[in-house]
């Protein structure tokens, strides 16, 4: 390892000395009574940390929120597919019921029109008519989504208070 001779006069960096040098300062520094921090440098440290973590709780937990809505809408565009596959053999949305939905598509739970969703992955479903459907599934987050297909397949998205098909019928659709 390469050192070199500084005078006392001249300044120095840690990059210029040896590792042995420097720890040997340290050493000495703390013999004398004059290592670790100032308050006022301690201070400072935590209050970076606190600004940091104010800028970061809150981005976290919209993140956690909004991977929690999209996974209750990704069962609802699951039970879209499900029930358009069902209208297709049938040419009527009345196939569409809790029942058959389940045994067309086993990775979801399908509930009753009455009955409210409690989780992403259980939708309250009801076949209104021959050409309109609904869907409901409750978020993790508290907010529960809904779809109506028609007949046509499109589409409309929104939110409800009450997680059941039965609302979901009587909403107005607003977008996700």
């Amino acid at each position: 390892m390469h050192t070199e001779t500084v005078s006392p006069e001249s300044p120095t960096t840690t990059s210029q000395r040896s590792l042995s040098e420097v720890l040997r300062d340290g050493a000495e520094r703390r013999k004398n009574g004059e290592g670790g921090f100032t308050l006022i440098e301690v201070m400072v440290v935590v209050l970076i940390i606190g600004i940091l973590l104010a800028i970061g709780v809150p981005t976290f937990l919209g993140a956690r929120s909004r991977a929690q809505d999209r996974a209750a809408q990704s069962s609802l565009r699951v039970s879209q597919s499900t029930a358009m596959v069902l209208f297709t053999d049938d040419s009527t949305f009345a196939a569409a019921t809790s029942t058959n939905m389940a045994t067309a598509e086993p990775s979801i739970t399908f509930v009753a029109a009455t009955t409210a969703s409690t989780g992403p992955n259980e939708v309250s479903v009801l076949a209104s008519s021959a050409t309109e459907w609904f869907g409901a599934a409750m978020s993790d987050s508290g907010d529960c989504f809904f779809i109506h297909l028609d007949a046509a397949g499109i589409a409309e998205y929104g939110t409800v208070a009450t997680c059941t098909a039965t609302a979901a019928s009587t909403a107005t659709a607003s977008g996700w």
